[in-house]
């Protein structure tokens, strides 16, 4: 018989619970939406979500960039101006997060060396 107070017992039943939880919240959507026709506001969303998304990676990145203080946050307008170069030239969200990541992250090892 399985002892209900039991650790494994409760851990067993947070994550069926957890799992229960992440199930409902991701398919209520398409539940309540299957009846309905694709409407304008979304078709923009889903042609803009790789911008938006750039958008809020690049706020969050830069939200806590001291530019009064050496390297003035070179490293960062550095790979931001990468990011931009990329994506005007290639139109490749993946190369353009990619490559940005890679120049930032290598200015970082150089500017606090």
């Amino acid at each position: 018989m399985i002892n209900v107070s039991s650790p494994e017992w409760l851990l067993f039943v947070a994550v069926l619970l957890a799992a229960v939880a992440t199930f409902i919240t991701r398919a209520t959507p398409f539940y309540l939406m299957k009846s309905k026709g694709e409407s304008k506001l979304m078709s923009v969303i889903q042609k803009h979500m790789g911008l938006m998304i750039m958008v809020i990676l690049v706020s969050y990145g830069l939200k806590d960039v001291k530019f009064s203080v050496y390297p003035y946050g070179a490293a960062e307008i550095l790979a931001f101006l990468t990011a931009i170069i990329i994506h005007l030239k290639l139109k490749n969200m993946l190369l353009t997060i990619s490559i940005s990541t890679a120049v930032y992250m290598s200015l970082l090892r150089f500017f606090t060396a």
